[in-house]
């Protein structure tokens, strides 16, 4: 799954841990909506980041993550077309940060891209 925010505050580190794992965080909240809007059963889905990206000069930021419900992965088109049943203004809302696009893609090789091995435990 890919979230390309429009932009994050310039005091932000996009690449800390706790940045991380807020965005992780409010993700699974948004998630939590999608499901409630759209589903009948709850199951309860964790997102982790996979990797965060910005192109030089732009204030827009990627952000590479997969969905598991309990153990198992998600698909990434059901994931995408969970969090697409909520309006760019309500995913917005959750994450603090306005998205410009909420996809199931591949990242450009262009981008600089860091991985992020944050555990929910420790940093």
């Amino acid at each position: 799954q890919v979230v390309l925010l429009r932009f994050v505050g310039p005091t932000d580190n996009i690449y800390s841990c706790s940045f991380i794992q807020m965005l992780e965080q409010r993700l699974e909240n948004a998630f939590e909506e999608a499901q409630d809007k759209v589903l009948e059963t709850y199951n309860r889905l964790t997102v982790e980041i996979q990797s965060v990206s910005q192109e030089q000069g732009s204030p827009s930021v990627t952000l590479v993550y997969m969905v598991k419900n309990q153990d198992a992965i998600l698909n990434g088109t059901i994931s995408s077309g969970l969090l697409s049943q909520l309006t760019a203004e309500l995913v917005g809302y959750f994450l603090y940060y306005p998205p410009l696009i909420i996809a199931e893609r591949k990242v450009s090789s262009e981008l600089t891209i860091r991985s992020v091995h944050c555990k929910k435990d420790r940093c």
